[in-house]
C-alpha cells in the first residue's frame, strides 16, 4: 500500500481543519512523502482502528519523530512494532489522550505537555514595531527578526499544512522586556494569516511567559495537549 493509500485511512482518524488535531495532521497528512513512513490498520469492517507514522525531520536528524492515532492499546503496540526498531530512541509528538496507549511498547525518558493555542483574529492585536524586518526562510514561508549587536529576537513558521502554521517565536533575554518577542510574533501571525492560514503556537504549560506573549497577541487556549517526549523503542509488550 502506498503512503498516499495510508493517508486516505488516516483521514478516517484526524481532521485537519481542527486546531486539536493540527499537528499530527501535519505529519500524518502533508509531511514530505519521501520522508515520511506510515502504518494503518483497519478492522474486518473496514473501518481505520489506528496509524503510526514515522518522520525523517530537522528536528533532529538521528532521531525519526512518531506520531499516532489508535483506538486501543493493542492497535497502538501492533503498529509501533511495525514501525519502529527496537531499542533505538525516538521523538514521540502525539496527543495527550495517545500516551497512556504507549507504556508498553516505549520506554519515557522525558516528556513536555504543550498547549495548543490558536489565534483569535476578533482578539488579534498587532503590534507595530519598525524595527522589524520580515523575511522569507528557504521553504517559502514568513520570518521576522529584530537585531541589534548580538541580540536579537526571530519568529518564524516550524509547519504549515493547507488550514494552520505552527509559528515559534525566540527572543534573547536581554530584550525580552522590549517587547522584541511579541513584535515578531506579531509580523509572522499577521504574514500567517494574510497567506489564508490560521496560526497556531505550541505554548510549554510550564512557560509562564510564552503563554502571556500568545495571550497578549488574541491567541487562545484551545484546551488540547500535545506530548512531546524522548522515547526508547522497546519491542512488542510482552515479546
Amino acid at each position: 500500500m502506498s503512503i498516499h493509500d495510508h493517508r486516505k485511512r488516516v483521514r478516517d482518524l484526524v481532521d485537519d481543519s481542527s486546531p486539536t488535531d493540527a499537528p499530527t495532521a501535519y505529519y500524518a497528512l502533508f509531511h514530505d512523502p519521501a520522508r515520511s513512513a506510515l502504518f494503518t490498520e483497519a478492522d474486518e469492517a473496514g473501518h481505520t482502528v489506528g496509524f503510526v507514522g514515522r518522520f525523517q525531520t530537522g528536528i533532529d536528524l538521528f532521531r525519526p519523530l512518531v506520531t499516532l492515532q489508535c483506538e486501543n492499546a493493542d492497535s497502538a503496540a501492533s503498529l509501533l512494532h511495525q514501525a519502529l526498531q527496537p531499542d533505538r530512541p525516538y521523538i514521540l509528538f502525539a496527543k495527550l489522550n495517545q500516551f497512556p496507549l504507549v507504556g508498553g511498547s516505549l520506554r519515557i525518558d522525558s516528556y513536555r505537555l504543550l498547549d495548543i493555542y490558536r489565534l483569535d483574529l476578533r482578539r488579534f492585536q498587532p503590534v507595530v514595531n519598525v524595527l522589524v524586518r520580515q523575511k522569507t526562510s528557504h521553504d517559502g514561508t514568513p520570518r521576522a527578526v529584530i537585531e541589534s549587536g548580538d541580540q536579537q529576537a526571530v519568529a518564524g513558521v516550524n509547519w504549515q499544512s493547507p488550514a494552520f502554521a505552527e509559528i515559534f517565536v525566540y527572543a534573547d533575554a536581554p530584550v525580552r522586556r522590549l517587547g522584541w518577542g511579541v513584535s515578531v510574533a506579531s509580523a509572522v501571525s499577521r504574514a500567517v494569516v494574510d497567506g489564508g492560514r490560521i496560526p497556531i503556537y505550541l505554548v510549554d504549560g510550564e512557560n509562564e511567559a510564552s503563554r502571556n506573549l500568545a495571550e497578549q497577541l488574541g491567541y487562545v487556549d484551545t484546551g488540547a495537549r500535545q506530548v512531546y517526549a524522548d522515547v526508547v523503542y522497546l519491542g512488542y509488550p510482552g515479546a
